[in-house]
């Protein structure tokens, strides 16, 4: 059965995660060593000691206080224009609190900055449909100068486990007038676990799809006119059939090794 549309009566709830920890959720060899005391010695050792930085990733809804920035990432990093409905309702749905998240790194002398955000939908929810219940990626992007630390794989892993184990939305607000009644109260009905994920890659991004290939996603196909101001405007078909597996669960909703 479909979930719900959202309404008014639903606001995001605007909650943030406890740091993530990059290393444990991004795919071996995404990230990239930085020397901070010079180059590698001959023979390809290092002389000195080469780290890889840890910065405080967090990751908080989308709200209308925050689309803005949401706007101002993908307008930097993707070369779509997207809709006023995009912006104002798609990504602003309650029933996808819990899959759609802006992406903060916290550096020790600043404050919060919001550098990256993923955005989706559900699609084939409809009875009938060909394919079973899908989580589309709609949009990912990152600013170039937090690339390659693993928030990207974060972004999309969250969003995965999101939709295999879907929280119940925000609980509906009052009315903002007359007196609200037990229908109007009433929880939307929790979303169903989800275990299919597709994304649209433009054909001759290679490493965009080596980042999904990464993360368990497979070619499924080519949309030969799927973007219609862009050339090439072919995409691949990108599918991950089987989303527990490729976050390493066991049946029983156990990490695997």
């Amino acid at each position: 059965m479909a979930p719900a549309a959202a309404t008014a009566s639903y606001s995001t709830a605007g909650t943030v995660s406890s740091p993530l920890d990059l290393d444990a959720l991004t795919p071996r060899g995404e990230h990239e060593s930085v020397n901070l005391n010079g180059s590698a010695a001959a023979g390809g050792a290092s002389s000195r000691r080469a780290i890889r930085p840890k910065p405080k990733v967090t990751l908080t809804s989308l709200t209308p206080n925050n689309s803005g920035t949401l706007r101002k990432i993908n307008s930097v990093v993707l070369p779509i224009v997207y809709s006023e409905k995009f912006y104002k309702q798609d990504v602003l749905d309650a029933t996808l609190d819990d899959i759609n998240k802006l992406g903060k790194f916290t550096h020790f002398y600043y404050a919060d900055i919001p550098v990256g955000a993923c955005c989706c939908r559900i699609e084939n929810m409809a009875k009938g449909a060909k394919q079973p219940p899908t989580l589309a990626i709609l949009t990912l992007a990152v600013l170039a100068p937090y690339r390659s630390q693993g928030l990207g794989s974060a972004l999309v892993q969250h969003a995965l486990r999101s939709a295999l184990h879907p929280t119940a939305p925000p609980a509906p607000t009052p009315p903002a007038t007359g007196t609200a009644t037990r229908a109007q109260l009433k929880p939307v009905e929790p979303r169903k676990p989800i275990n299919r994920a597709l994304v649209h890659v433009q054909v001759g991004n290679d490493s965009a799809r080596k980042f999904y290939e990464r993360l368990g996603f497979k070619e499924a196909g080519v949309e030969e006119t799927y973007y219609t101001k862009m050339e090439p405007r072919a995409a691949w078909i990108l599918v991950c059939d089987d989303i527990a597996a490729a976050l390493g669960e066991l049946p029983n909703g156990v990490n695997g090794a």
